[in-house]
């Protein structure tokens, strides 16, 4: 590609290096703006507008005048210890009189661009973002923009937009370009570098409702000011003081964390780290960049390969992205020796070598931005994606389960997670996650960990809040991840399954508006209005007639004590139950009981009701109420969403291989941050050792060395003649039965998805 070079860059070559020391030595008495002027027309310098550029050619004479290539002329007098400072208004900016409560009653509500030359407006902006804007700066690099945020009630606010960051690594990730590609196409981002909404304003929704505004009238004024079209936006927020539910609303994409290195900081963080938003302006900035699509630049990985390669430690958590390779090479080490021992702690998997114990903990200690869960996951991460693409469909279950530390009396951050049956409050940690699993059911990777403290004075708020600021949130950003998903394995259809906690009308309609090709099957949970119907959706469900029956397999059930608002549960053993289905299209309406959900649309699902007849004594018979975006129109529809809700408890089945065979719970870190790392290396091993003994089960024929190593298989053929004649029998006869099955191996050849 033949990136065009910067102004610093032409300079400092050696034909222009000559042509600045012979202007210098024949005009001597000259200033340093006639040298730039000189240097933009003999070297074609100019912008899109084909306008000389002559600030940015006195940049670069001053910068490389530092590094030895030149002595310029002095600068004028004036100029010497001049401090910059702004154009402002003298006076504070009139309050605005009458502002509604709601965005969509503002009457008036305008963007007015503001230029250099509107000495008012110019100083009103000023003025505002010097008093009213937590950084109390104006001043912007670059080509900039400026916008006052005006309404028949006055001034509500302003916006400005400067050149984007030089270099910002979750966004320059997540577009994927290097660094002559970076330096061809940076002027095609631009930077908000202000955002105000004055602090004696409250009216709900106008922040996003001005932040669609900008996408809207932003790209034609900078293509008509600067001749440049721009085709995507950044901007920051700071998580210590807001949340961003703004940016959300808009449909800005969050993309990461910055690290804290300011535009031209130094190399270790000096401010605080604030979530990367962008937003795109030209849907098909990707292709006019030149850049390969993302389901391109990855292969599919099939399972057979995944189990067969010896060195899987490596290839799982060997890219991960932790700041340094000499961090990544150390996970790989320390997962190694998890690998051997993964019921053991930390403390025991080193074989007491002390050098190796301290390096686990010094690594754990790392104070470094990426050292994350995410981070520590974003190889394996990959190596899923690898291996959902290799499948027509993939289920991806999520599912929240509590962590109890409550006798880690000296870890700090933990939070709530429920009382006994004395009251008593346990302490501890939640952890969502996103387990994608095969239409077989086997495991296929963790795609996420979202281990976080939750406190019952948060519960406490007022229920009619943004669904950005409640826990359940977490559904919604499900999706997102699906959606990341997506642009990589595009031939894949991702279904998520969730219980029915996360039965939430915002999920449906945030499906509809954001992600329609991501299908959801969830467990109802409310008993909802339906559109044109008498009855509600349970009542409507059981009127309807008889369609068919299957079987399906229930497993064991655990005996639960009882609680105040529990009753005690009996063990029972796993069981077949007969049900019968029935399902229907049907039409939900948007509860009402919030000011969230009160506008929003009807939406279309189609519902199965699943009820169990004849349940065993003791047991409760089964009652599901199914409500999917997959069409269905058929008994053979039916049953397929009914087999795919019961391989949601294969995430609580990796929930018990992480408590009982990991041991999560014992670890003994004193923060909830080293907790969750040590977690998410954990997760990994759980995923291995629960594909391993469901591959036992659904293909005991398998050959031994795709998992073992030659020694363990040696070891196991000893072993095989000391067990029983008649288990032995049982076993050939299971492994018959289980023949006639598919390989759980192979991905299922379905149709291609709509």
């Amino acid at each position: 590609m033949n990136t065009p070079r910067t102004i610093q860059e032409r300079l400092a070559s050696a034909e222009a290096a000559a042509l600045v020391k012979e202007w210098l030595k024949e005009n001597p008495e000259s200033n340093r703006q006639e040298l730039a002027r000189y240097l933009c027309e003999a070297l074609g310098l100019k912008d899109a507008r084909g306008m000389l550029r002559t600030g940015g050619t006195l940049k670069a004479l001053r910068v490389l005048e530092a590094r030895g290539y030149w002595r310029l002329p002095k600068g004028r007098a004036s100029d010497a210890g001049r401090r910059w400072t702004p154009r402002r208004l003298g006076r504070p900016v009139a309050a605005p009189i009458g502002v509604p409560t709601r965005a969509e009653q503002v009457e008036g509500l305008k963007l007015v661009e503001v230029t250099a030359q509107d000495d008012e407006l110019f100083r009103t902006w000023s003025e505002l973002i010097e008093t009213e804007h937590p950084l109390h700066e104006s001043r912007m690099v670059g080509r900039q923009l400026r916008y006052l945020v005006g309404s028949e009630h006055g001034w509500l606010g302003a916006v400005g937009f400067g050149s984007c960051a030089l270099r910002l690594a979750a966004r320059d990730e997540w577009i994927g370009w290097d660094e002559p590609m970076r330096g061809q196409f940076q002027d095609r981002v631009l930077d908000m570098r202000r955002f105000l909404i004055r602090p004696n304003v409250r009216c709900d929704n106008l922040a996003s409702r001005v932040l669609r505004m900008v996408t809207e009238q932003v790209g034609g004024d900078f293509r008509r000011r600067y001749g440049i079209e721009p085709w995507l936006l950044e901007s920051f927020v700071n998580t210590q003081a807001y949340e961003g539910t703004c940016y959300q609303a808009a449909n800005w994409l969050r993309v990461g964390q910055s690290i804290g290195r300011g535009r031209n900081g130094p190399h270790e963080p000096t401010v605080a780290r604030k979530d990367v938003y962008v937003y795109e302006l030209n849907r098909r900035w990707r292709q006019d960049m030149g850049l390969v699509p993302k389901s391109e630049r990855i292969s599919p990985l099939s399972m057979e390969e995944s189990l067969g390669n010896a060195r899987w430690v490596e290839a799982e958590f060997g890219a991960a992205q932790l700041g340094h390779l000499d961090a990544s090479e150390r996970l790989v080490r320390i997962a190694q020796a998890k690998a051997r021992n993964p019921s053991a702690p930390y403390t025991e998997c080193f074989a007491g070598n002390r050098h190796d114990l301290k390096a686990y903990y010094r690594f754990i200690n790392r104070p470094h931005p990426r050292m994350t869960p995410a981070g520590i996951l974003s190889g394996h991460r990959h190596e899923t994606i690898r291996r959902i693409k290799a499948h027509r469909r993939v289920l991806a279950v999520r599912d929240t389960t509590d962590l109890d530390f409550s006798e880690r009396l000296h870890c700090n951050d933990l939070g709530d997670i429920g009382k006994n049956q004395t009251g008593t409050v346990s302490h501890g940690l939640k952890m969502h996650s996103l387990l994608p699993l095969s239409e077989n059911g086997l495991p296929l990777g963790v795609l996420g960990t979202n281990i976080y403290a939750e406190h019952f004075e948060a519960r406490k708020k007022t229920p009619d809040r943004p669904i950005e600021q409640k826990a359940s949130y977490r559904w919604l950003r499900d999706i997102d991840e699906l959606v990341a998903v997506s642009q990589w394995a595009p031939q894949t259809e991702l279904i998520a399954v969730g219980d029915r906690e996360s039965d939430l009308f915002e999920l449906f309609d945030y499906r509809r508006r954001k992600a329609r090709h991501i299908h959801l099957l969830v467990r109802a949970r409310a008993d909802r209005c339906l559109k044109d119907e008498s009855l509600n959706l349970f009542a409507y469900l059981e009127a309807l007639p008889l369609m068919g029956e299957a079987k399906i397999t229930v497993p064991r059930q655990r005996e639960k004590k009882g609680k105040a608002t529990r009753p005690a549960g009996v063990a029972l053993p796993a069981r077949q139950a007969k049900v019968q289905l029935r399902w229907s299209k049907v039409t939900i309406n948007a509860p009402d009981n919030t000011s969230q959900t009160r506008g929003m649309r009807p939406v279309e699902l189609w519902a199965t009701l699943i009820t169990e007849r004849d349940p065993p004594e003791g047991a409760k018979p089964l009652r599901w109420v199914l409500l999917t975006t997959v069409p269905i129109e058929s008994r053979k529809q039916a049953l397929r969403c009914l087999r795919w809700y019961t391989r949601r408890w294969r995430i609580e089945e990796w929930h018990r291989v992480l408590k009982s065979g990991c041991r999560i719970e014992a670890h003994q870190h004193q923060s909830a941050a080293k907790l969750a790392c040590a977690i998410a290396i954990d997760a990994v091993m759980a995923w291995r050792v629960m594909l391993v003994t469901l591959l036992g089960r659904q293909a005991p024929d398998m050959r031994c060395d795709l998992i073992f190593e030659p020694w363990e298989c040696q070891l196991l053929e000893k072993l095989q003649p000391l067990v029983a004649p008649e288990t032995m029998q049982a076993e050939k006869k299971d492994a018959r039965s289980r023949r006639r099955h598919r390989n759980p191996l192979a991905p299922r050849r379905s149709a291609q998805p709509k």
